[in-house]
């Protein structure tokens, strides 16, 4: 009988439409009406769908609990019900894309195997309204021990997982989550209703074409309003605008109605994002409009929609989609292109739209728009995109300084905030925003930005006050499973600030690890400041220390002494017990002040006294930072040759050695990384440094290290041939490329030479001198030149 009642509840919805279109056609008529005032703009009211809250219902249970509950529940689906499942696995990584621009009514997530809060989150935003997220897992119990955590360190175990606990009071809490187990059902308490669609989109009458009787294009005001102001600043010549919303506000809707209404001003637009799939939505909006339209009449402002006839196709604003990428509507024409193409670099258009632009590096997004007199930026503020408030506050200013350079200019903020896939006050959403602890801002609040009257941009700060004073602050060493709600709240505000992209995963992390120590400063009683903290090394590496100083392992986690272990190929390095300052945060009004000092010179304090060896920090390499670690006496050890994906800053690693044995191996790695960085000659490095630079030379030849890692090895032994050509070194690679070269132009190998003395590897030209394919070609074709270098080494030993 519970099973059945939870059938009842779960397909009430479509059932109830099916009643509704049965019941003649003028009941359906008006029904209709009421609904395309927000769907309209997607063209699907051919196809309405109930107005009732998304619904989120979790079974937990064993396997065959779980399938024989889902046979029961989805057998004899109304036919206009899509329903889809999926598991971790098919939801891994990459794999996630499937979801993009999707929509379904129920979806089936699986997560006996694992949990990714992420994957939660990118499935949960494609159920539309009335549907249900279904979410199957083992009994509550034991799912919190049965979680398969991939990020756990080397030598730490997890046998419980507080994300998960966490998780599961948050379900049970919840009064409008579905729970079925094997010891019984639980419904929400109240029915919900239908839903009023014009009052639950804040959508007016006079918001309707009243002459037409013809609904606007808008699916909100809030859109409507969106559009008007990017129109404006576009005629305006002051188009340097962030569109910015929750997932399911409209955003590529938007912004591919107001593309549609620049194509036909003839305009020439270049659209970019990290995947072409990110912008299908867009795509298939601007595809709508044209096939429905035949062209904005009246006010540009405010464009409304005409039936499309057969008529319209010898029209010169009728679409053509050739090539896929490309958009043309009379003589104006929108293409997408990749985040790395020149077109978006040489400002040959009218404007630049970059979508989901959280996703790309700070670095790409400043170029691609201070090349161009008029861009559009559009990111979604908190998602698994890794989006947030990281983006807000690191490159926002940096946007805002470069326009102030250039003339009396700000960053215009357009935000979107009514839910159009969904209801306002919607259960899944704000499950979902306490589960992830997306700071929304509260329900009254207006800005997630914090932006000015006029549009400009702003920072949001919290109300605290302002000291120099030391007396009325204390620092506590503590744990992430320890924190109560309302702290975990603020920790995670702090975190997210200080770090570029921060996804739901990463709560899950920073709960789960082990490894973990959490740093907060106090003042007053609230949390101004925290300090994230890794426990690197010492025990849980001593059997692979050997290993890990060859290249031959690479254990999960210890990034800080791993790194040291393998610059150096010294073991003992990885004996060494670490903490590595993961993330360090002050609250934005209070930073500049040393509070940042205070919390390293506090930490360093209690790390001497737990009997650390050494203190390490790695970071995204700025002059702000770099002044920072530099102050407070961290020595740089190591710096990454490629910028970082997300933020397109350098990795640097730093260490702070506390025992006599750290400070006398961290000399060693300092001359190691002093060398590198002089780019300084074989036959003039120390004799102990020739000895690491053959050894590094040796794993290469086994296997264990890259090519790029010992490329500073190959560096020095071609930098000594080509500065000593005459030089009585016993076995110059000089030597070995002549007997290699035999029969070949003396061009040949001295053009090797030179691509050898590069900071960094050139592949493609590596492999066209030596007439190899690829990059696996080129590293065994080296790879044999550098035996013979060590064979003529050995022998004149």
């Amino acid at each position: 009988m519970a099973l059945q009642q939870l059938r009842d509840w779960l397909l009430a919805p479509y059932y109830t439409q099916a009643a509704k279109q049965k019941s003649g056609a003028e009941s359906y008529a008006a029904y209709n009406a009421a609904y395309n005032a927000e769907h309209y703009a997607e063209y699907n009211a051919e196809r309405p769908q109930p107005q009732v809250h998304r619904r989120l219902l979790v079974i937990s249970g064993d396997v065959e609990f779980i399938e024989n509950t889902i046979d029961v529940l989805l057998a004899d689906l109304p036919g206009q019900c899509r329903t889809e499942a999926f598991n971790e696995n098919q939801l891994k990584g990459k794999n996630r894309k499937v979801l993009l621009g999707s929509e379904r009514d129920m979806a089936i997530f699986h997560c006996h195997e694992s949990f990714s809060p992420g994957n939660f989150l990118a499935l949960a935003g494609t159920i539309t309204h009335g549907g249900c997220l279904i979410v199957t897992c083992p009994s509550f119990d034991k799912w919190p021990g049965q979680q398969h955590a991939p990020f756990i360190s080397h030598g730490y175990k997890s046998s419980d997982s507080a994300y998960l606990r966490r998780f599961i009071t948050l379900l049970l809490d919840d009064k409008h989550t579905a729970i079925h187990t094997l010891e019984g059902t639980r419904l929400p308490n109240q029915v919900t209703p239908y839903l009023n669609a014009k009052q639950n989109m804040d959508y007016s009458d006079a918001d309707q074409d009243s002459q037409h009787l013809i609904p606007s294009l808008f699916s909100s005001k809030d859109q409507r309003a969106a559009f008007d102001a990017l129109s404006e600043q576009f005629e305006e010549d002051n188009m340097h605008t962030l569109v910015a919303a929750p997932r399911g506000r409209g955003k590529s809707s938007l912004l591919g109605i107001f593309i549609w209404h620049l194509l036909n001003e003839g305009q020439h637009i270049l659209l970019t994002s990290t995947l072409f799939e990110n912008v299908h939505s867009v795509f298939r909006q601007i595809d709508r409009m044209c096939e429905h339209n035949k062209t904005i009449k009246g006010d540009s402002k405010h464009p409304h929609v005409e039936p499309f006839s057969s008529s319209d196709k010898n029209s010169n604003n009728v679409l053509d989609k050739t090539p896929e990428k490309k958009r043309c509507v009379g003589k104006g024409t929108v293409e997408w292109v990749a985040p790395d193409n020149p077109a978006l670099f040489n400002g040959r258009c009218n404007i630049v739209f970059i979508d989901e632009a959280a996703s790309l590096p700070i670095a790409v997004v400043l170029n691609i728009t201070t090349n161009h007199k008029q861009w559009l930026l559009s990111t979604t503020l908190q998602g698994y995109e890794g989006s947030g408030s990281g983006f807000i506050h690191k490159l926002i200013p940096k946007l805002h300084a470069h326009l102030n350079e250039s003339g009396d200019k700000s960053v215009n903020i357009v935000e979107l905030h009514t839910p159009l896939r969904w209801l306002h006050h919607d259960p899944i959403e704000c499950f979902i925003n306490k589960a992830c602890l997306f700071d929304t801002g509260g329900e009254s609040s207006e800005s997630f930005l914090g932006g000015d009257d006029k549009g400009g941009y702003k920072t949001a700060t919290a109300q605290l006050a302002p000291t120099h004073s030391f007396s009325d602050i204390s620092l506590s060493k503590t744990r992430f499973q320890r924190l109560s709600e309302t702290a975990l709240e603020d920790v995670m505000k702090l975190l997210t600030l200080a770090h570029y992209q921060t996804t739901p995963d990463d709560l899950m992390r920073l709960l789960d690890s082990p490894d973990l120590i959490l740093f907060l400063l106090y003042q007053g009683g609230k949390v101004i400041g925290a300090a994230v903290v890794n426990e690197e090394a010492g025990e849980n590496l001593r059997d692979i220390a050997e290993n890990i100083a060859t290249g031959e392992r690479r254990p999960k986690g210890h990034l800080g002494a791993q790194q040291l272990t393998l610059m150096s190929a010294n073991p003992a390095l990885a004996t060494l017990k670490y903490w590595r300052i993961n993330r360090i945060a002050v609250s934005p009004e209070l930073q500049g002040k040393g509070f940042g000092t205070f919390i390293v010179s506090t930490l360093e304090k209690a790390a001497y006294e737990a009997d650390i060896d050494s203190l390490s920090t790695s970071y995204g390499s700025e002059d702000k930072l770099d002044r920072f670690w530099q102050q407070n006496k961290f020595v740089c050890v190591h710096k990454g040759e490629k910028a970082n994906k997300a933020s397109g800053e350098t990795s640097v690693l730093r260490i702070a050695p506390l025992s006599y044995r750290a400070r006398t191996l961290s000399s060693e790695v300092a001359s190691i990384y002093d060398a590198k960085k002089k780019q300084t000659t074989y036959d003039s490095l120390s004799a102990s440094l020739q000895l690491l630079c053959v050894a590094k030379l040796r794993h290469f030849i086994a296997g264990y290290r890259s090519l790029d890692n010992i490329w500073g090895e190959i560096n020095a032994i071609a930098l000594c041939d080509s500065l000593h050509p005459t030089s009585s070194h016993p076995a110059p690679l000089f030597d070995v490329l002549s007997e290699l070269f035999d029969n070949q132009t003396n061009e040949r190998r001295s053009e090797l030479i030179k691509l050898l003395q590069q900071p960094r590897p050139n592949y493609d030209s590596l492999s066209d001198t030596l007439k190899t394919k690829g990059k696996k070609g080129t590293t065994a074709a080296l790879k044999e030149i550098i035996s013979r270098f060590i064979i003529k080494l050995d022998m004149a030993d």
